[in-house]
């Protein structure tokens, strides 16, 4: 599902949620239906039904919900094809601070058992690139990916 174009996802939600209001519509109907003459009276002036609009509202609560689920994998596919431009050691510290979500340098220093030269130079580089992120915390930084 991942490996969808954009076109055939807006489809896919399009389709579930023209196909969730009807099946809730068919659940929800029999307790709509007006009980005597007064009740369907009640529905003609008011001109809002709500056998109508619960069933949409629940449609269109499933369509975001499948639309998290299938646009989701799209950083992730960016963050792949980047790595292909980077050396063996620049994807290292990546993957490092993507696991981590937010490290220090020295942290990444031990974790790879790296020189402080070699990490302060690859970090240099992708800093340069964009890539990440660099914030002075005391001696050290604080390193966490780009916010694309």
């Amino acid at each position: 599902m991942k490996n969808l174009n954009n076109i055939t996802k807006i489809l896919i939600i399009i389709l579930v949620v023209i196909i969730s209001y009807f099946i809730i519509f068919l659940i929800i109907k029999p307790f709509f239906t007006p009980i005597s003459m007064m009740d369907m009276m009640r529905q003609l002036t008011w001109g809002i039904r709500t056998d109508n609009i619960i069933p949409f509202i629940i449609a269109l609560i499933a369509g975001i919900i499948v639309s998290f689920y299938l646009f989701e994998g799209r950083k992730d596919r960016e963050y792949n094809i980047i790595r292909k431009a980077l050396s063996e050691d620049e994807k290292k510290i990546l993957d490092e601070i993507k696991k981590a979500g937010e490290i220090t340098q020295d942290s990444l220093r031990f974790r790879l058992n790296w020189s402080k030269a070699k990490i302060s130079t690859i970090l240099t580089n992708l800093d340069k690139m964009g890539l990440i992120q660099r914030e002075r915390t005391g001696k050290t930084y604080k390193i966490y990916l780009q916010k694309v």
